[in-house]
């Protein structure tokens, strides 16, 4: 009796585990990293005795609505334009502004916008340093004629915040990508002083925050944070984490695991800043149906007779394909030629890396937990997690396959 009751008490177990799996990782969308349609901010920081200078660079989109908005169905499909003889830089430069707080000591400071301009999709000047962040603002290029869709305009704006030092304050972000239809906003913040640069992540959600020039043990937390975050931002990259821990019951090989993984991911990261990623319009498309497809054989692995997750090598060249999905994003928003491009890389893998371990440990002590509360059931958790992984990786094979199909379509038209 007491035998059956362990059972089926083990198989509602596992039975909700697996749906929490597959409910939890479903996505909104086929792409789990960067796409094409990416709302950027870039925010350039830099210092002088009356105070800071902030250079915004920010998708239009992400404003939110305005009187520039055009919007319109075309073949049943939804379309925003920017009406360019509407649109004025520097007000919009001043809603710019007031959707972003800085604050020292809790005290906020009172925003002063000194130059905007906006470019549209192959006008666009570069923004990788502060110096090109300044001209960007003040030289405006040559806008088409006719009114291009919001998703292809950029706002450059130079915002001044008396008495901010190259001390700690507080950025605070109340704009939103996603409001007009765009993706989800993609945002960086470096902050130049003493000769260097040091890099952090602002979250594209209203009244996401983030301390710059921060203490060493906030700044450490942050770069845990912001790992953390790129994993959970990608189902894909979060579902291959979890096979990893389910094909291990043993700490050692999970962590060796995930840091061959994460070494491959830094790899293609890396080599994405310094031009070595081939730039063809159907790669970053043909990158994410390569990664479903890691994720749909490291499941399919992880449904075997034994325990498996995969050797390290083979995790190493996942990783590569991985870190290419954040890499052909992150190139939109910084380049090379940006100072102390090393220490920021190291910095975001190091978080990156922090955060796998920190999700893989959480997801180990949910397993033992279920082994130890239905001894002998191990195996069946494992299978039943893995199914719900291939399943879910399935969708995503099918649909990410017809992007590439119709990006390859695109380059024969």
């Amino acid at each position: 009796m007491k035998t059956a009751t362990a059972a089926l008490l083990a198989a509602k177990a596992v039975a909700l585990f697996a749906a929490g799996v597959v409910i939890a990782c479903l996505p909104g969308r086929a792409w789990a990293h960067f796409d094409g349609r990416a709302s950027i901010r870039v925010v350039h920081v830099t210092y002088d005795r009356a105070g800071m200078t902030a250079y915004y660079r920010v998708s239009l989109a992400a404003l939110g609505p305005a009187p520039y908005v055009v919007a319109r169905t075309e073949s049943g499909q939804p379309f925003r334009y920017v009406d360019m003889a509407k649109l004025a830089p520097l007000a919009a430069a001043r809603v710019l502004a007031a959707g972003h707080a800085v604050a020292v000591d809790g005290r906020q400071v009172a925003p002063d916008v000194l130059a905007a301009a906006v470019h549209v999709r192959g006008s666009v000047p570069p923004f990788a340093t502060p110096a090109q962040a300044r001209a960007a603002t003040v030289a405006p290029t040559a806008l088409p004629a006719a009114m291009p869709e919001i998703a292809d305009v950029v706002l450059d704006a130079a915002v001044r915040y008396p008495g901010v030092g190259p001390s700690a304050f507080r950025l605070v972000g109340r704009i939103a990508g996603g409001v007009l239809g765009e993706a989800p906003l993609t945002s960086v913040v470096l902050s130049h002083r003493a000769g260097g640069v040091e890099q952090y992540r602002l979250d594209g959600t209203p009244g996401a925050y983030v301390d710059v020039n921060p203490p060493l043990w906030l700044s450490a937390w942050q770069f845990v944070r912001a790992g953390a975050a790129h994993i959970l931002e990608g189902a894909d990259h979060l579902l291959l984490v979890v096979c990893l821990v389910a094909g291990s019951a043993g700490l050692r090989a999970i962590a060796l695991r995930i840091t061959a993984f994460s070494i491959g991911h830094a790899c293609s990261i890396a080599a994405s800043f310094y031009g070595l990623l081939p730039e063809q319009p159907w790669l970053p498309p043909a990158v994410e149906l390569l990664i479903a497809l890691s994720v749909l054989a490291t499941a399919l692995l992880l449904m075997g007779r034994h325990e498996r997750g995969g050797a390290p090598v083979l995790l190493l060249l996942v990783g590569l394909v991985h870190g290419c999905g954040l890499a052909y994003g992150l190139r939109a928003l910084l380049s090379a030629s940006g100072p102390n491009v090393v220490a920021s890389l190291v910095s975001f893998n190091a978080g990156v890396e922090a955060g796998q371990l920190v999700v893989g440990a959480a997801v180990w002590l949910v397993l033992m937990g279920m082994r130890t509360a239905a001894p002998g059931q191990g195996d069946r958790v494992r299978r039943l997690v893995a199914l719900g992984v291939a399943l879910v990786s399935l969708g995503w094979c099918v649909e990410r396959a017809g992007a590439v199909r119709d990006a390859l379509q695109g380059i024969v038209i």
